[in-house]
């Protein structure tokens, strides 16, 4: 089975993207959603919309493993969508290879 390419706790590795989920989140998350096939958009409000935000981070976060072929169980991807998604986030970024850099 596939693995993640960077750790969990690899937030750090690229302090520009890690700046921008962390003020910016839905834009990361749109991003890496669009990168599965989901709306931007869409998908960007409700990864920030309260009580929501969880289920719609799991569904991404699956879809990235799916693709990449990880085999990460459904609790695992479960608990990182709702407890740290900041991190989650950032390891599915680089996972899909995803620039949520602002081209000027």
């Amino acid at each position: 089975m596939g693995e993640w390419k960077s750790p969990l706790w690899g937030c750090f590795d690229d302090i520009g993207a890690c700046l921008i989920t962390y003020f910016v989140p839905c834009w990361t998350f749109g991003k890496v959603a669009e990168s599965v096939g989901e709306d931007c958009i869409i998908y960007g409000i409700l990864g920030v919309v309260p009580i929501v935000y969880g289920y719609f981070r799991f569904l991404v976060r699956q879809k990235v493993a799916k693709k990449a072929g990880i085999d990460e169980s459904a609790l695992i991807s479960c608990l990182i969508s709702f407890c740290i998604p900041l991190c989650g986030n950032l390891q599915e970024r680089t996972q899909q290879g995803v620039d949520v850099m602002p081209r000027t």
